[in-house]
Order: C-alpha cells, then sequence, then structure tokens
C-alpha cells in the first residue's frame, strides 16, 4: 500500500477537480501496476480567519476580489474544467463562505470510523459546490455524516477534542512545509502543487511504484523494508 497525502481545503474548486483527476488517475496506476493505492486527506484553511458563522459569499468574495464581477470571472473560469471530470458548479447555489474547520473535523472522524476520509472530502466538495450546501452549519454536517454511515450522533462527536487536534496537527504541518496554497499532493519524496492533469499523474504514480524496492511497506509518508 502506498500512501498518497493531500493537503486541500472543503471551498477551493481546484480541490474538487483535482481530487477527481488523482481518483482516476489511482483507478488507472493500480491496474497497470498491481500496487494499491490509499489518498489520506489532509486539513488546509484557505480562510483561518473566517467567523465561525461564515460569511455572506457574494460580500465575503467582493471584498477579497475587489468586486463581484470579478469573483464571477474567477468561478466561470473552473466551469470548463469541472465538466471534464463530472462535475457540476452551482455557484449560483452558494449563499455562504463557510469555516471549514467542522468539516475537516468530519473528514478526521469518517477516517478515523472508516478509513473513509477521502470519500467524505469529495461528499463534501460535491455539497458546496454541486448543491449549495453549508458545510460550516453543523447541522448539515451531521446529515452528512449520517448519509455517509457515520450513524446518529455525528453532532456530538464533532465535538471530540481529538478531532479538534487532528485538524490542528494538519494545520501545523501546513505551516511547517510553507505551504500556501492548495491542492497540494505528496508522493513519497516529491510535492505536486496544482490540480495536475490525469495524465501526469498516472504517469507519476506508475513511476513512483518503480522506484519503490520490491518488498518495501510504505506507511506515514516513508517506506522501508
Amino acid at each position: 500500500m502506498i500512501n498518497l497525502d493531500v493537503f486541500s481545503d472543503l471551498i477551493c474548486p481546484w480541490c474538487y477537480i483535482g481530487g477527481r483527476r488523482l481518483q482516476k488517475a489511482v483507478g488507472i496506476a493500480e491496474e497497470h501496476t498491481g500496487e494499491k493505492f490509499r489518498i489520506r486527506h489532509h486539513a488546509f484553511e484557505l480562510n483561518p480567519t473566517m467567523p465561525l458563522s461564515g460569511m455572506d459569499r457574494r460580500a465575503y468574495r467582493s471584498g477579497k476580489f475587489g468586486s463581484w464581477e470579478r469573483s464571477r470571472q474567477l468561478d466561470a473560469g473552473t466551469v470548463p474544467a469541472g465538466r471534464d471530470e463530472g462535475i457540476v458548479f452551482d455557484y449560483e447555489a452558494i449563499t455562504r463562505t463557510p469555516n471549514t474547520r467542522a468539516a475537516h473535523r468530519l473528514i478526521a472522524l469518517a477516517e478515523r470510523e472508516a478509513e473513509s476520509g477521502a470519500a467524505m472530502a469529495d461528499r463534501l466538495l460535491v455539497a458546496y459546490f454541486s448543491e449549495g450546501r453549508d458545510v460550516g452549519d453543523v447541522a448539515v454536517l451531521a446529515r452528512i455524516g449520517k448519509e455517509m454511515g457515520l450513524g446518529d450522533d455525528v453532532a456530538a462527536q464533532l465535538a471530540d477534542p481529538a478531532l479538534e487536534e487532528t485538524v490542528a496537527e494538519d494545520v501545523r504541518l501546513a505551516e511547517y512545509l510553507g505551504l500556501r496554497g492548495v491542492p497540494l499532493l505528496i508522493v513519497g519524496d516529491k510535492a505536486i502543487n496544482g490540480a495536475v492533469g490525469t495524465e501526469a499523474l498516472v504517469e507519476l504514480l506508475e513511476r513512483h511504484v518503480t522506484e519503490v524496492p520490491a518488498g518495501a511497506t510504505c506507511e506515514d509518508g516513508a517506506c522501508s523494508l
């Protein structure tokens, strides 16, 4: 099993696109090499000072980018790339820019309970960008967690300090790495920033398999014999 470590945030459209490309690349590389890959999500916050209740998206984006028209231009630039990956961006449905800390805790919970953190990250990106749901709202997160098989007490579980520490560790690691943008993919000793194309990812993954010595095991970002 080879670990693929991905830093991303739930309000990043290119994380959505890059994640779908990576999923596709993993399927191809596994078929070609017979090796297994595991995608591991790591939390990153593009807006760490965002109020817990989030902000009106139009007001926030207009302030950040200088105008609502500029914000809409940036949104439109992601639509063709998303379409190629089967993604429908429904920006008109999004009314708030959320604080994503609780959503990252939900991903950590899914990973802890079912090793399904990557699947939960993708589900949350769908919820935000394609369904216009507020992924900063704990009630919304609880419903999504239940949909994904985490039970009826997700809201209570999200208050677990251990989950907050898991997210905080990721944030500290991102700071240590000097990370300023996402998505970021770490494969062995290589770090790749941005939503890299599927073909390039397949080449990277297959090359990595040939570089890992026979009989080696790869865990926690390192390989050993």
